[in-house]
């Protein structure tokens, strides 16, 4: 059976739910930003703030300057969780398996699906016609034969647009696009690759097309084979949700600019409070992680450290966060976003000791049983209900 994939996508999502929040936000330029500081970066812009110039990641007084009727207000993460549940909802009526991508951004696997809500075309308006007509959202939908070609057909749409990629034409469509348009290739460890291709003028996925594999690895190394494969629209990867894709990531960017050490432990460590209650929420555990910031002048640095046992409590990981924040933050520069990446898989069977157990074995239990009243607490009244502090 041939797959059958959708993206569903709300363009500039923080925008939309602002002006549906505040209607009189329609009729101005409008961008989303921390207003603590200047020296914060834009996190999205509407289309009215794209043509002055203003654009995604740059930072707040300069795009001020480039258009001094801009809108700014500051992002809200509840409205935004509460946002992508609702779509989430919608979803789950039509998508046995679905995955999602960003807030806002969803890839549905709707192979199998054609008796009972005909075409994956046909599934897509329905759940782009539902979406709103119920929160009065508008989104854009990309169908192909998988993920990657119905991720690129969604990018290239305006809201309430659709794009269904035929099968057998994942090669010519996907040939005109630029290969920097492509999702996902904008992140630190492609960018020596891109500057590579851009060196040898080949730009667009019909120009990697064209040349053989021998002479495609010479030039780029190990990414011969996966640009082959994007090239002629092929992507094997599977639709996974959240319980099991393998890895989970949590991503902050800094209201301001930080340099204090301190500080930038304290916003590690709620981000590794996050994580570990996703994973006990889950039943999974990590085996590993991956430190990434990204300093002021735009270099990123990333170290990764194994666990020493598997486990989803954040008193096991704390030490293995702090050595790899030292690792990675030896720059007298300012620290722009952090990103903590967890490497996961499911749990395997323990076997419980026969003894007493020693003095350490039960100030870590202790710690269990305080975390596991802290979730209960913030899963019932919210995340802000409980703050605390470290005196180390």
């Amino acid at each position: 059976m041939d797959r059958q994939i959708a993206c569903f996508t709300v363009p500039i999502f923080q925008v939309a739910l602002a002006r549906l929040k505040d209607p009189t936000l329609c009729r101005h330029p409008l961008a989303i930003a921390p207003l603590s500081t200047s020296r914060a970066v834009l996190h999205e812009v509407s289309p009215e703030a794209h043509a002055e110039g203003v654009r995604a990641g740059m930072p707040l007084d300069q795009a001020r300057r480039l258009c001094p009727a801009l809108r700014v207000i500051p992002p809200d993460p509840l409205l935004i969780q509460d946002a992508h549940q609702t779509l989430l909802d919608v979803v789950g009526r039509y998508a046995p398996l679905w995955e999602s991508i960003r807030p806002g951004a969803l890839l549905l696997d709707l192979t199998g699906t054609t008796r009972l809500f005909g075409p994956p075309f046909d599934t897509a308006v329905r759940i782009q016609h539902d979406v709103a007509a119920s929160y009065r959202l508008e989104g854009v939908a990309g169908v192909g034969s998988n993920k990657l070609v119905a991720r690129a057909a969604a990018a290239l749409l305006q809201p309430s647009q659709l794009y269904e990629v035929r099968p057998g034409s994942e090669r010519a469509f996907m040939a005109p696009l630029q290969v920097r348009s492509l999702p996902g290739l904008h992140r630190p460890r492609f960018r020596k690759l891109l500057e590579r291709l851009d060196d040898l003028n080949l730009r667009t996925f019909g120009d990697l097309a064209e040349i053989p594999p021998e002479p495609l690895r010479l030039a780029v190394g190990s990414w011969a084979l996966p640009l082959s494969r994007w090239a002629q629209g092929i992507d094997p990867s599977p639709v996974l949700p959240s319980r099991v894709q393998p890895s989970l990531e949590e991503s902050l960017t800094l209201a301001s600019d930080e340099i204090d050490d301190r500080r930038l432990l304290s916003h590690l460590f709620i981000m590794l409070e996050r994580l570990c209650r996703a994973l006990r929420r889950q039943q999974r555990i990590c085996h590993g992680l991956t430190l990434t910031l990204r300093y002021s002048d735009q270099v990123a640095v990333s170290r990764t450290r194994r666990l020493a046992a598997e486990t989803f409590w954040e008193v096991d990981m704390e030490s293995c966060l702090k050595t790899l924040f030292t690792r990675c933050f030896f720059r007298r520069v300012r620290v722009r976003t952090m990103s903590v990446n967890a490497e996961i898989s499911c749990p395997s069977e323990q076997q419980l000791s026969l003894f007493d157990a020693d003095s350490d074995q039960a100030h870590r239990k202790r710690k269990y049983r305080l975390t596991l009243t802290l979730d209960r607490l913030r899963d019932r009244y919210g995340e802000r209900i409980i703050r605390y502090g470290r005196d180390t």
